[in-house]
């Protein structure tokens, strides 16, 4: 018995020191495999910085490492095409055997088996390797995406690894995928976001850019024209180094607008802007005028209206040899859209420091030197002098009186008639519009139309002197005088007016009045500007039933030519033809040239001014159908009108 237990007792404690040495290993691996697992928080780096994919694997592989005895290992990430590329190769390993072997692996399909396993698995390394290698792989995945797949390398058995460190192994590289998948999604969103930035800064720029330069030409506009000036007026310290202040528009381009439309308009302001832009900020350009393109600011102010700045300027010479080259070069004939357009500008200068100490001054006088240009006949420029405020302010005055006039009602009618010498009955009334000013009176339109015309108030006067006409017509005809026509003027522009022949018909049908029983008269000068837009104007109002006339004929230089594609009924010559006849040879050669002529149309004559008995006898000799003038009557206020048409002795 006791031989026995001897004999047994070795051995029992052999195998519990083998229990107890397997358990600690056991035990050591555990703590070793916890150790690992806790280091994981490495993989993820920190979140505040940019995520690095090749900082993840590599902290990846540190952990992996600690728990399998690989010989070589890669890491491959799949790409948005679905190809394997290695993206981090375990330190101190470079040659292509691991490259090579993953490549027969993946043509063999053995890539696309171990992903689907979902966890490690071995083969043989192949003939890349030496005998007895095997490669582990593993899919590096989250639960739903596939980011790359795990290889390594292992000389001997891979099957007495560690199979703690097995598992370990898929859970890192669990934990590695989602680290991908956030630094790919945090790359992204950094992606995203600097795109947005620059998308952001780029509008930012494109919007401070339309809202200091004008869309059309891209010139800068008036709010940064005026930035500018200010800056300038800051900045300046010499006394004797002068800055100007241009400002220039283009004479009657509402006439482009009204007869080639606001697109031909567009491109005959781009066009011109451009010219500007090569010619005057051209460094070679401006040298004669002693400055430099920098020194110079051309700005699209609004409309056809531009705003030039020059700094430096130590000559006020140059500043008008600057300014009569931009006339001339603005002043000349541009094809729009297939059309000739001839075109001209005024302008008006300032200069600081004698014209103004700030920039709303030294533009307000820039102004003011511009409307003097154009009171004294367009296609030229003005340098400001004091006396042209005191101007200024007066036609701004005016200006809003009529505007008031209008609305209201101080504006009055004054017929004058028109008078048959074969019958010497009253054939027309030409309808005069007179104002009643509340401090001056009544006022004659020579005083108040030319302001009128510049400002545009003649439109809604135009319309004003149609319905007080027609009113007038259905008064008459109370009173039981039946006329053939009235005569209205219509103004150069009034007569570009886009929608003029619009407004008249309804006006007249408002009324209830015909079209033939009204005479539009427009001056020579005003349908010889745009003969092929006038003779379709004239069209179209010959077609409704107007009667049409030119007015004043002889001052505007027409042909004969011209004068024929018209549909018009008569001509009026002008008074200042009248006047002198018989007596002068010149004026009495003119009359009678007209007078035949007319005849030989087919029109119908009017003498304007008929003041006494020789120009009435030399009238009747030519067989002039009408004539108007004080010869027979002034222009009358409507009652002393209506008395004059039914005394019984006229």
């Amino acid at each position: 018995m006791m031989t026995r237990n001897k004999s047994t007792r070795p051995t029992d404690i052999d195998y519990l020191q083998q229990r107890v040495t397997y358990l600690e290993a056991e035990h050591q691996r555990y703590h070793h495999a916890m150790d690992v697992l806790a280091s994981m928080a490495s993989i993820f780096g920190d979140h505040h910085h940019h995520r690095d994919m090749s900082a993840i694997l590599r902290s990846t592989h540190d952990c992996i490492h600690r728990i399998l005895p690989l010989d070589d290992a890669g890491y491959y990430l799949v790409d948005d095409e679905s190809s394997f590329n290695l993206a981090y190769r375990q330190p101190g390993c470079g040659n292509p055997d691991l490259e090579m072997a993953v490549e027969r692996l993946i043509e063999e399909g053995t890539f696309a088996w171990a992903i689907n396993q979902n966890h490690p698995v071995c083969v043989n390394a192949g003939p890349d390797y030496p005998a007895g290698a095997h490669l582990v792989l593993h899919v590096i995945s989250t639960r739903t995406r596939i980011r790359g797949m795990f290889v390594g390398c292992m000389f001997g058995n891979p099957q007495l690894a560690d199979r703690t460190g097995l598992k370990v192994l898929s859970i890192i590289l669990f934990n590695s995928a989602y680290a991908l998948e956030s630094a790919a999604l945090y790359t992204l969103r950094e992606h995203q976001h600097n795109t947005l930035r620059k998308i952001t800064q780029r509008q930012s720029r494109e919007l401070l850019h339309q809202h200091s330069h004008d869309t059309l030409t891209g010139l800068p506009n008036r709010v940064l024209f005026n930035d500018r000036l200010n800056q300038l007026l800051q900045r300046r310290t010499a006394p004797n180094i002068h800055l100007a202040v241009i400002l220039m528009d283009l004479d009657h381009f509402k006439r482009v607008n009204d007869s080639l439309g606001h697109r031909a308009g567009d491109l005959l302001i781009r066009r011109l802007a451009t010219d500007m832009r090569n010619t005057f900020l051209c460094a070679e350009e401006v040298k004669r005028y002693h400055l430099d393109a920098a020194n110079i600011t051309i700005s699209r102010l609004g409309g056809d209206e531009f705003g030039i700045l020059l700094e430096h300027v130590d000559s006020l010479d140059l500043v008008a040899r600057f300014v009569q080259q931009l006339i001339e070069s603005v002043s000349r004939e541009h094809e729009v859209m297939d059309h000739q357009v001839f075109v001209t500008c005024s302008a008006g200068i300032s200069i600081h420091p004698f014209d103004g100490d700030d920039a709303d001054t030294l533009i307000k006088n820039a102004d003011a030197a511009m409307y003097e240009a154009k009171q004294r006949g367009r296609n030229l420029y003005q340098f400001y002098t004091q006396d042209l405020n005191s101007r200024t302010y007066r036609h701004l005055v005016m200006e809003n009186q009529l505007v008031k006039a209008l609305a209201k009602d101080e504006f009055d009618l004054h017929y004058q008639p028109q008078i048959s010498l074969r019958n010497g009955q009253v054939e027309a009334l030409e309808a005069l519009v007179r104002w009643h000013h509340p401090e001056k009176g009544l006022q004659n339109p020579a005083h108040f139309i030319p302001l009128a015309e510049d400002t545009g108030i003649i439109e809604g006067l135009g319309q004003w002197v149609l319905r007080r006409v027609c009113q007038d017509i259905l008064r008459l005809r109370q009173a039981g005088i039946e006329l053939p026509r009235m005569a209205i003027n219509l103004s150069a522009r009034q007569f570009r007016q886009v929608d003029l022949v619009e407004r008249y018909t309804h006006i007249l049908s408002e009324y209830g009045i015909s079209p033939s029983h009204i005479e539009l008269e427009l001056t020579e000068s005003t349908i010889m500007q745009d003969i092929k837009v006038a003779v379709d104007i004239f069209e179209q109002l010959h077609q409704l039933g107007f009667r049409l006339a030119v007015d004043d004929f002889g001052t505007g230089y027409s042909s004969l030519n011209n004068l024929k594609h018209f549909p018009i009924h008569s001509l009026k010559i002008d008074r200042s033809f009248v006047s002198d006849t018989p007596h002068d040879r010149d004026d009495t050669a003119i009359v009678t040239a007209i007078v035949a002529m007319a005849k030989s149309l087919g029109l119908e004559v009017v003498a304007e001014g008929v003041e006494n008995e020789d120009q009435l006898n030399f009238l009747k000799k030519l067989d002039c159908e009408l004539i108007q003038g004080y010869y027979y009557s002034k222009p009358l206020p409507f009652d002393e009108v209506c008395q004059y048409l039914m005394a019984p002795d006229r």
